[in-house]
């Protein structure tokens, strides 16, 4: 299955993230919380992750958390530490794929638009 995410960081007033499953469900969380836009990536990756079966593909618009997860890249944030390694037990146990698409090709972004 496919499957969506998305995040958005603190506006003022809330944080949020979306996720969108290619089977027609879509879990949105509104935090009133200030959180980072990369925060809020890695949450969407996180239930994703939770909620996902093995073999199934997510995609992102976020470089960064593509890039942590599957290629290596540093972890310069202190606050990203455990999201990034949280991430990255999950993709391995349900033995899935991280893909990054450009922000229009991102359905749960369009989503959390609304």
């Amino acid at each position: 299955m496919k499957i969506w995410v998305d995040g958005s960081g603190w506006n003022g007033k809330e944080s949020k993230f979306c996720v969108a499953f290619e089977d027609g469900r879509v879990k949105k969380e509104v935090l009133e919380e200030k959180k980072t836009n990369n925060e809020m990536e890695y949450m969407a990756l996180i239930y994703a992750l939770e909620n996902c079966k093995e073999g199934d593909e997510i995609y992102t618009d976020s470089q960064l958390v593509v890039g942590q997860v599957t290629k290596g890249w540093r972890i310069t944030k202190e606050h990203l530490f455990p999201l990034v390694m949280k991430a990255k037990k999950l993709l391995q146990e349900k033995k899935a794929k991280l893909t990054w698409i450009p922000r229009e090709d991102n359905y749960a972004g369009h989503l959390l638009e609304r």
